[in-house]
């Protein structure tokens, strides 16, 4: 072969040279791609992160998601508690009624080491007062003969049963820092959320 002769590649040679090419392009392209996505995903993640932990600050979300789980079923709603841990050990049994309306007065009180029932009367009527740990705890309350609603105040998702039935109580329920509290009484729901506002140690 002399110098001005030139070797001309056969065509299965060149079409597997571009393939080899072809592949090596598209191995770094993939390469930068996956790269791109992960970055992607860890910034969505953050920013993600960032909206939720924005969110949890607002009451009623973190209520939603800390707090209370509430399972409805034919004829009752079921109360799974979580959230900040209690032990008998720093369980306070201290918790009074700081406003009852005219007339009521303390005539009795049940203690455990994990719970604590309280009853206020007047002359014909009573308010009964529970509260007690939470955590693991489930309770359970009549949908039946009962009308529901859910509301918010000052921080705090409440659970309020209203009866349909004269002869039974009215409920308000709400959990708070590990503790579940419920009140029931012949009483409205502005009264029963004036008392749930206004305990005392």
């Amino acid at each position: 072969m002399t110098a001005r002769e030139t070797h001309e590649f056969s065509p299965q040679f060149e079409k597997k040279m571009r393939k080899l090419i072809n592949s090596i392009g598209r191995k770094d392209r993939i390469k930068k791609f996956k790269h791109f996505a992960a970055k992607s995903v860890v910034s969505l993640s953050i920013v993600f992160s960032l909206i939720f932990g924005g969110l949890l600050t607002q009451p009623e979300v973190f209520a939603a998601v800390q707090n209370v789980f509430r399972s409805v079923f034919d004829k009752y709603d079921k109360y799974e508690y979580v959230g900040e841990e209690l032990t008998f050990e720093n369980f306070d049994n201290s918790f009074r009624l700081g406003y009852v309306p005219d007339g009521y007065y303390l005539s009795e009180g049940n203690y455990s080491r994990m719970s604590v029932k309280l009853t206020y009367k007047n002359e014909n009527k009573d308010i009964k007062f529970k509260y007690g740990i939470a955590e693991s705890l489930s309770a359970n309350y009549d949908n039946e003969h009962n009308s529901y609603d859910k509301f918010y105040s000052n921080g705090i998702e409440y659970h309020y049963y209203e009866s349909n039935d004269s002869d039974f109580y009215n409920t308000l329920i709400w959990y708070d820092s590990g503790y579940d509290f419920s009140i029931l009484a012949h009483l409205s729901k502005g009264e029963l959320v004036k008392i749930a506002e206004n305990l005392e140690k």
